[in-house]
């Protein structure tokens, strides 16, 4: 009996599509779709931004693995053995490691000062790099945007992160600041000589490039060679500050820690993934945002919902005499509650193979070829398979009960009353 009914009720919804109005069920067909892309695509893009600020810091700065000292340490201790270990481990790539030390930058210090002006200086961190290594691990020589890349010959080279500079920050220490800690410099472009004190000891220094990127860490940084740097530091070749480590593609970044650490590594310094020595931040920021996007994407549904209710109630009110001649002549209410059912069903149905086709034909192709640039991430749509099936399935149902409501109550009203037209 079930069966036969839904039978009826499938051959009853073919022929409101033939005969209903083409403009109305086209409508509803394009809400759908839009609510599916809204459903999908606001909250893959809100995700999407936290992600892609965690795949510019693996990408521009920590490498798959970043290994850096112990709290009560101030170097990576015993830097040698550390370094050999990490290639004895099956699916190193490569790696870099970095001298670090703070620093104050100093530009235009030639030119007269003005007693109301503070020095063009800014205190900042200096990185000492093997350039070559550094952009094998992570491109460092593409976050160049104006003059050229360090070279390991460099030894008087220096390339500078474009928030230490006024044309890109855009701000200048004023009178009253801290010039060793805040604002930016004047007037530095390729070519400009900027002093550097590191400790005790100033040097001057041409600058080669300035690099840019999306990682706050890159963009406030001055980067010599390495060797360099360790010669000022007066320091141990044994005593460096980060090792970034670049894996081969194929390689788990859990496993190859675990690993790491189970080699005694563990005992010297502090191994992370990428993901984890971005801190809790990023992954709050992706909570928050993946909330926030379901609740925009519930409002779209319950719009949807609606808006499909209202629809279907017209549709059965408009038909309500033929619903009472089906009911006359013995079409029971199940299959003629199903047949709007089913209904709704189809119109939900092509509205997501529409958005499901757009998605990942169209608008997923064209973000990954042309990431959203956010000042601080390439922001890419996050739409995994699993989730969007379970959203489009949300949305189904939804449609569903907004379809079958609006037909019980017309199907429920008396038989005699509905073919009158009461």
């Amino acid at each position: 009996m079930l069966l036969r009914s839904l039978r009826v009720g499938f051959f009853l919804m073919v022929r409101y599509v033939r005969h209903g109005s083409s403009w109305a069920s086209l409508l509803i067909i394009t809400i759908m779709f839009l609510t599916f892309l809204n459903v999908i695509v606001v909250r893959g893009v809100l995700v999407g931004l936290p992600v892609g600020a965690s795949i510019s810091y693996e990408k521009e700065y920590s490498g798959n693995v970043l290994i850096t000292p112990l709290p009560d340490q101030r170097h990576i201790d015993r830097t040698k053995l550390v370094e050999s270990t990490l290639a004895s481990i099956e699916g190193y790539r490569t790696h870099s490691a970095r001298y670090l030390a703070s620093a104050v930058i100093r530009a235009n210090y030639e030119r007269p000062q003005k007693e109301t002006r503070l020095p063009d200086q800014v205190g900042t961190a200096v990185v000492g790099i093997d350039p070559l290594l550094e952009e094998e691990v992570t491109g460092l020589r593409e976050l160049v945007v104006e003059g050229t890349y360090l070279t390991e010959h460099d030894e008087t080279g220096v390339l500078l992160g474009s928030q230490l500079l006024e044309q890109y920050a855009g701000e200048t220490p004023e009178a009253g600041g801290t010039p060793d800690t805040t604002g930016s410099l004047e007037n530095v472009v390729p070519g400009s000589e900027v002093r550097i004190t590191i400790g005790d000891v100033v040097g001057t220094y041409t600058v080669l490039g300035i690099v840019e990127g999306k990682v706050g860490e890159n963009s406030r940084r001055i980067y010599m060679n390495g060797e360099r740097l360790r010669k000022i530091l007066g320091g141990s070749i044994d005593k460096k500050d980060e090792i970034a480590i670049d894996l081969l593609p194929s390689t788990s970044v859990d496993g190859y820690v675990a690993k790491l650490n189970a080699s005694g590594i563990g005992e010297y310094a502090i191994v992370q993934s990428a993901q984890d020595s971005q801190g809790q931040f990023l992954d709050d920021i992706t909570q928050t945002f993946d909330l926030l996007g379901t609740g925009i994407g519930l409002i779209g549904i319950v719009v949807a919902a609606i808006t499909v209710f209202i629809m279907v109630f017209i549709v059965a009110l408009n038909r309500q005499k033929q619903i009472g001649i089906l009911k006359g002549i013995g079409i029971n209410r199940l299959a003629i509650e199903s047949s709007y059912v089913f209904l709704s069903i189809l119109y939900a149905l092509v509205g997501i193979s529409l958005g499901l086709l757009v998605l990942y034909f169209m608008i997923t192709p064209y973000i990954t070829a042309h990431p959203i640039d956010f000042p601080f991430a390439d922001g890419v749509l996050v739409a995994p398979w699993n989730d969007t099936f379970v959203r489009s399935l949300i949305l189904i149902v939804t449609t569903l009960f907004a379809g079958y409501i609006p037909a019980r109550m017309i199907v429920q009203k008396n038989t005699i009353n509905a073919i009158l037209g009461r």
